[in-house]
């Protein structure tokens, strides 16, 4: 089965998008498919090994489009030049299926009069995202809200297959849109091996690590977590990720509530480091909004990455972490949006040993469901199945 997957922002990158484009389609090929890869060319310097800490499978080709919005003296609606080299590029390259999660992109790729299927990777229902980031929308933001409207769902009615992050993202798009367009379920994963390769600590710390790693955008609830950091007892927290400009504010935060010497910003981690950070904290924290990007549609990469490398986890008790973590299992939830709940859920495993060495050793084994090539098997066999179906 030969795949393409593009997509306009370069690869490899170390943002979470390219991130995780790069893990899928290196996984696609461990299980047995032929990969090209069309993309932007990345930034000078950027290897594939910083990533994945290893090069990328042979069975996965490269191809870097022409993106004109790389010439600055271009206005900003010149990316529609790259949509336009990749139309040319479906159509000219043979193929069984056509991969991407960029809604302009797809909608370019959907006029052509022939094309190999085309699944659309969601990671959100944008319509709903931007209408709760608006709630008081001017005239601007409900034509703009308009328009995302028509295109969103042109994508996903035109669309031969849709794969989301979680069964509540497929079932919010499918209410929200009426399409009936085939779908499946399609978590997100970890590389297991690179997380068994990290140097591990005997003991917790004095005081012991919080640690949340990840962006910093408001759904994660950052700020929740914070104004429950003064009621949790004898541990200092650790954040890493996020723009200067995010981690000012937080800052701020910090001083208002009187922790500023409880927290400690580690900034931007590279790749190849995420898992010894992780390995080095005592607990790992996911606190999440009640956003439907927060509640419904996410499927964390560093939740994966904490419970592999087998680290006690309290989380925002949310559908979309219900799927992966069992309260008391191998994990702790705690009310979302409640930073007094998500303090009693941190004090309790830091009084308590023995419950967060259990709960760890819970998550690590349950890690390996959530594997890179699991997932990739599950597109895989999606696009068997459509191909399939196509030829009926």
């Amino acid at each position: 089965m030969h795949l393409l997957y593009i997509d306009p922002h370069p690869v490899p990158d170390v943002c979470p998008e390219a991130m995780q484009i790069l893990q899928t389609v290196d996984a696609l090929a461990e299980v047995g498919c032929r990969v090209t890869l069309a993309t932007p060319a990345p930034a000078a310097g950027r290897r594939c090994e910083e990533v994945l800490g290893r090069p990328l499978h042979a069975n996965v080709e490269c191809v870097h489009l022409k993106d004109l919005r790389a010439h600055r003296w271009l206005p900003i609606r010149s990316g529609k030049f790259f949509y336009r080299a990749a139309a040319r590029f479906v159509a000219a390259t043979p193929a069984d299926g056509v991969l991407v999660r960029n809604l302009k992109l797809a909608e370019a790729l959907l006029a052509l009069p022939q094309r190999p299927p085309l699944v659309f990777e969601t990671h959100e229902v944008f319509a709903r995202t931007y209408a709760e980031d608006h709630p008081a929308p001017g005239w601007r933001e409900r034509r703009k809200l308009a328009a995302l409207r028509r295109r969103e769902g042109g994508v996903y009615a035109g669309s031969d297959g849709i794969a989301a992050l979680t069964p509540w993202l497929l079932d919010d798009l499918r209410a929200e849109y009426g399409v009936a367009t085939p779908g499946a379920v399609v978590p997100d994963g970890v590389d297991l091996a690179l997380a068994a390769a990290v140097t591990r600590k005997a003991g917790w710390s004095q005081p012991p690590v919080l640690l949340y790693l990840g962006s910093l955008h408001p759904w994660k609830g950052l700020d929740r977590l914070l104004a429950a950091l003064p009621q949790v007892t004898g541990a200092e927290l650790h954040i890493a990720g996020g723009p200067e400009a995010r981690i000012a504010e937080l800052r701020a935060q910090a001083a208002a509530l009187g922790i500023a010497d409880r927290l400690r910003f580690l900034g931007s981690v590279p790749p190849a480091q995420r898992f010894q950070t992780i390995a080095d904290a005592d607990i790992c924290l996911l606190p999440l909004s009640g956003t439907s990007i927060g509640s419904r549609y996410t499927s964390p990469l560093k939740l994966f990455e904490y419970m592999a490398v087998g680290k006690p986890i309290v989380a925002a008790d949310v559908p979309a972490l219900q799927l992966v973590l069992r309260d008391g299992e191998d994990g702790l939830l705690a009310a979302v949006d409640d930073p007094a709940a998500l303090a009693r859920q941190i004090n309790r495993l830091l009084a308590d040993p023995a419950l967060a060495a259990r709960l760890a050793t819970a998550a690590q084994a349950r890690a390996s469901d959530y594997s890179w090539p699991a997932r990739a098997a599950i597109l895989r066999d999606f696009f068997a199945r459509l191909g399939s179906a196509g030829a009926q």
